[in-house]
């Protein structure tokens, strides 16, 4: 269902004020220290809004593990209202099949999923999935991102930041040639001339073109030098550049979230936006 909201945008160097009843903000978490979520459909742009979350402190009942998620649709809102209702469930049953190999339960979610939205019959509708699942390993608190498409997942350091997602693209060099040795092809970077990303859940028109539901897993152990995860739609990447992340080093999920969201509006978004801040 399309949410509808206005939010309030003061001058720059003012805080955003959101209005959004889809928002979130959690001071003191089970999993993290605290998170938020942040959601603008910049109406101004955008008749729709095609970006959703799912967050669940306390994962399936254990208050070391948290799941988060990042879902930015494309052809209507089909397969993200499908990906936040359903997905946090098989990855659940994914879990429990392979509990010693993380990134084997994510290929088998994302493929259930995909194969899900198949016989849903969402063959024009997509969605990337970024996904954070930070849970307890032995005596280690470890932070796992799986992830299709192009929402990046963007960790803060005190020693600086990295990008822990990968960006399928129809420019990246590997997407192509994966592609094209597929019997898929390309034009002016899209897939079959249509898709700008090469890894998607649902799209099943394109399945045949190259589009795959097999996702990109990072594994990272929670050391004290790990501040923040950033996960977002590229409403927000489009116009801030990860390394202005660094900046805000020291606050919570939700000055972090305000300050980007507001950085997006106005620096020129077009796109939806959903930010989800993690701060371990």
């Amino acid at each position: 269902m399309m949410t509808t909201y206005s939010s309030t945008y003061r001058s720059p160097g003012a805080s955003y004020q959101p209005t959004n009843p889809g928002d979130e903000y959690s001071p003191r978490g089970n999993s993290v220290q605290n998170y938020s979520c942040k959601e603008e459909s910049n109406h101004r742009y955008r008749p729709y809004m095609e970006d959703g979350h799912k967050i669940i402190d306390s994962y399936l009942g254990d208050p070391n593990q948290g799941f988060f998620a990042i879902y930015d649709g494309h052809g209507g809102s089909e397969a993200v209202d499908y990906c936040k209702n359903r997905l946090h469930e098989e990855l659940r049953k994914a879990l429990h099949e392979f509990s010693d190999d993380v990134s084997m339960a994510f290929s088998r979610c994302f493929k259930k999923v995909d194969d899900q939205l198949r016989l849903a019959g969402a063959a024009t509708s997509g969605s990337t999935a970024t996904i954070a699942l930070i849970r307890k390993e032995s005596h280690q608190r470890v932070l796992y991102v799986a992830n299709v498409g192009d929402s990046k997942a963007v960790l803060v350091k005190s020693s600086g930041f990295e990008q822990l997602s990968y960006d399928h693209k129809g420019t990246d060099a590997s997407e192509i040639d994966r592609i094209v040795s597929s019997g898929g092809y390309l034009i002016r970077g899209r897939v079959a001339g249509q898709l700008a990303v090469t890894r998607a859940l649902g799209d099943h028109h394109l399945k045949t073109s190259g589009v795959s539901s097999e996702p990109y897993v990072s594994r990272r152990v929670i050391t004290p030098n790990e501040q923040f995860l950033v996960l977002a739609s590229d409403g927000l990447w489009d116009v801030v550049n990860e390394r202005e992340l660094e900046g805000l080093k020291g606050r919570n999920s939700m000055e972090i979230g305000n300050r980007l969201m507001e950085r997006a509006i106005n620096g020129g978004s077009q796109d939806n936006i959903c930010i989800l801040t993690i701060c371990f």
